[in-house]
């Protein structure tokens, strides 16, 4: 781990024990997730043994550590204080322990929404007279934020999406599956670098491409499809998330239509991200364009969701959220339009606000591609 990489995690525990303080915390336990990675550098996909970060609102944090991750943590994080348990003996005693040693028994405790029922029960069994709360509100705002190296890491992931598209835009689709493009969307971007893909692939085609989340299936594309394309991947851990509509063979004058009114309500929200604006202000900016258009009621999700090392996380582009942007905030902006069994019609990018305004990462063409 780089001196700048440590630094940059003490600052991040920091401000985290500076929200403990100001919303009444005495510990913040994280579980295995990107809560952990965020705050530690250590990551791991999440398994049946408890392997915890305990972060005191004064003082150092530590680990709790199975003793098959005990090397690992030690390679990976800046966090040396570790408290190691054996299967053979359990992890209640050591538990116990770094409760009573960090005098957590009757405080507020903050956990990870993500953790498994199992080991908050195993918490609320050994602390019962602490109480318990979610940690979002302490880490949502922090991690919304993105710092110089987060952004580069999201840049290059981006660029990978990107490129990939490029590639894609070049093949023969028809009579490909949509299982079949999605693998081959995978592979391009971890043969240009990624360290793999972000989520699981969607590619929709024909009536498919009406259905916003549809997963990449049997069926194969034909000739006059409408194909959506929603895909990203990883790059140190941080996710790209690109969507693009392409035609196979030849593109209707309403589909043409349908397109254009999306691509101008996606350039309309992008034009409205600034320092200040609220996040609904962005989803107001694209609705509008739709509405205006008489698509309304065929704009059936959020403009758009906040992204870093979770697809989805704040800020949420979405009526009702009053949330104002501030510079470094990075999110997605995808407005669709959808008529049911028949087709759809998306286009997503990522940006990120500057100080005076908007940054795109995508640079995939925004002109409507028609495919062999």
């Amino acid at each position: 781990m780089t001196a700048q990489r440590e630094i940059a995690l003490g600052q991040r525990l920091g401000r985290a024990q500076e929200g403990m303080r100001r919303e009444g915390v005495g510990l913040v336990v994280l579980p295995l997730g990107s809560n952990l990675r965020y705050l530690s550098g250590f990551s791991d996909e999440p398994a049946e043994r408890l392997l915890a970060l305990l972060l005191p609102a004064a003082g150092d944090p530590l680990f709790l550590v199975p003793a098959l991750y005990e090397a690992q943590v030690r390679h990976a994080s800046p966090i040396q204080e570790l408290r190691v348990w054996k299967d053979e003996e359990g992890v209640d005693g050591v538990l116990t322990q770094a409760i009573l040693e960090l005098r957590a028994e009757r405080t507020t405790i903050a956990v990870d929404e993500s953790m498994g029922s199992g080991f908050l029960l195993l918490f609320q069994r050994v602390a019962p007279r602490a109480s318990y709360r979610g940690v979002s509100a302490i880490l949502g705002p922090l991690r919304a934020t993105k710092d110089p190296e987060e952004l580069l890491a999201m840049e290059r992931a981006s660029a990978l999406a990107d490129e990939a598209f490029a590639r894609a835009s070049e093949l023969r689709i028809a009579g490909m599956t949509e299982l079949s493009l999605a693998r081959v969307l995978e592979q391009t971007m971890v043969e240009l670098g990624a360290d793999g893909a972000a989520f699981q692939t969607l590619v929709a085609s024909g009536p498919n491409s009406a259905l916003p989340h549809h997963r990449a299936g049997s069926r194969r594309i034909e000739v006059g499809d409408v194909v959506i394309l929603d895909y990203g991947c990883r790059v140190d851990g941080y996710c790209s998330d690109i969507t693009r509509t392409v035609v196979c063979g030849k593109a209707t004058d309403e589909v043409v239509r349908v397109y254009e009114t999306v691509r101008e309500a996606q350039e309309r929200a992008r034009g409205a991200v600034r320092p200040g604006v609220e996040a609904e202000d962005v989803d107001a900016a694209a609705r509008t364009v739709i509405a205006g258009a008489g698509y309304g009621d065929r704009f059936i999700h959020r403009t758009g969701h906040g992204i870093g090392l979770d697809v989805h996380e704040p800020p949420y582009i979405v009526a009702g959220n009053k949330d104002r942007l501030s510079p470094g905030m990075t999110f997605s902006i995808e407005p669709g339009i959808y008529f049911p069994n028949r087709w759809g019609i998306r286009i997503e990018d990522l940006v990120r606000v500057t100080e005076t305004g908007v940054g795109v990462l995508n640079k995939a063409t925004h002109e409507l591609q028609v495919v062999r």
